[in-house]
């Protein structure tokens, strides 16, 4: 079209703009506002979704390049691990010198990382990967069959303290969830 074919279709069509009733303008403006809400809207959830998908792929495919390592060259992640700590398999904890004390067997799979003596008190800390609730509920059924009272000192999310008395025993028992599915459990007493 020319500038003058333009112009002359403008001042036909601008009158029968100003006809449209107000009600339909409103109308037309809140559909378009919805309209920008909602392509607004998919367009947050799509970056969240696919953010979503780039964090899972992320932590899958640094274990899945081991895992093939491992299949293609058996050893290579031992060897490899001299060279790069982070690759390097996690050793089994052993148990420092020291007795375990107490009416309660040390939870399976949990090992002696710590042991204090002084005077008649001892620490005794152990550490592993575990559940915590599954410690948490060892040691509190445990205590609780050797006829102990529990006393609650202190709880959250990740962390609990509990007292535990019989007579004139007295013990302490406190545990703490690590990170990577690992649990702290620290038992404190005086010897008789």
């Amino acid at each position: 079209m020319n500038k003058l074919g333009l112009f002359a279709f403008a001042t036909q069509f601008a009158p029968r703009l100003f006809q449209v009733r107000r009600r339909t303008w409103v109308a037309v403006g809140v559909g378009l506002l919805v309209l920008v809400g909602l392509l607004i809207w998919a367009a947050v959830a799509s970056i969240g979704w696919f953010f979503g998908q780039a964090q899972g792929l992320m932590g899958a495919a640094p274990e899945a390049v081991r895992s093939a390592m491992e299949q293609a060259v058996p050893g290579v992640r031992e060897k490899l691990g001299e060279f790069v700590p982070a690759i390097k398999p996690p050793q089994p904890r052993r148990d420092v010198s020291g007795t375990d004390l107490g009416p309660v067997a040390r939870y399976p799979g949990l090992a002696r990382t710590y042991w204090h003596r002084e005077g008649r008190q001892v620490t005794i800390e152990y550490e592993g990967e575990a559940d915590y609730a599954a410690v948490l509920d060892h040691y509190a059924k445990g205590f609780a069959t050797q006829g102990f009272a529990q006393t609650v000192q202190s709880a959250q999310p990740g962390a609990e303290t509990h007292e535990y008395i019989r007579g004139a025993e007295r013990l302490v028992f406190k545990i703490t969830q690590t990170p990577r599915d690992s649990v702290s459990a620290r038992i404190e007493t005086s010897l008789q």
